[in-house]
């Protein structure tokens, strides 16, 4: 699973449909730019390592994923169809679990971060719409990793998508859910996402 890993760099970037040169970085970058510098600060502060600061250091964590991820807009784009389908009540349930599990996975791999090098690619502009192509470079390897994001209503970008070396995180969640829910209720969906919540 070292791709979860990669995902830590989702704060690193954001992209839009018309390429951009890397030396005027828009508005988007600049706003992921400053998440990334929040992210980094934390891990590297001193008085937040070690075992008994791991609660507190998690929560700050999760703060800046909260805010930067929309779990609303990629919980409706993993349950695809299934999604129309849902009552209210059972999409904030679903939202709020998926959120977590994605938090879960988010935090456990930030908190490996070493000093990865992440040189951004193409930014791509188009609409409400954008998406950063960049690469993450480490001694032996370089990994393509996009970022795809969307602008809220207020005019700020959250992150609803990210492609590593190909393989989109959202487009795999959706083939796991679809398959599930195509020999199983929506109910065993839910004790499947809470069952990796508890282990």
């Amino acid at each position: 699973m070292k791709q979860f890993r990669i995902i830590i760099f989702i704060f690193f970037v954001i992209c839009i449909f018309s390429p951009v040169n890397n030396a005027c970085a828009s508005s988007v970058q600049d706003d992921l730019k400053v998440t990334l510098d929040q992210i980094l600060e934390i891990l590297q502060d001193k008085s937040l390592k070690g075992e008994e600061a791991t609660e507190k250091r998690r929560t700050a964590l999760r703060k800046l994923i909260h805010y930067k991820f929309s779990f609303a807009k990629m919980s409706q784009l993993s349950l695809a169809k299934h999604w129309k389908t849902r009552s209210e009540e059972e999409k904030k349930t679903f939202i709020d679990l998926f959120g977590q599990l994605l938090e879960q996975t988010y935090v456990s791999k930030i908190e490996s971060y070493t000093d990865e090098q992440v040189v951004f690619v193409k930014e791509y502009v188009k609409d409400k719409k954008a998406q950063v192509n960049t690469k993450i470079v480490t001694d032996t390897i370089e990994i393509p990793i996009d970022y795809r994001l969307f602008q809220t209503n207020d005019g700020s970008w959250k992150i609803y998508d990210v492609v590593i070396e190909g393989v989109s995180l959202v487009g795999n969640y959706r083939s796991q859910f679809d398959q599930m829910l195509q020999k199983d209720s929506y109910d065993k969906l839910l004790d499947e996402l809470k069952n990796k919540l508890n282990s």
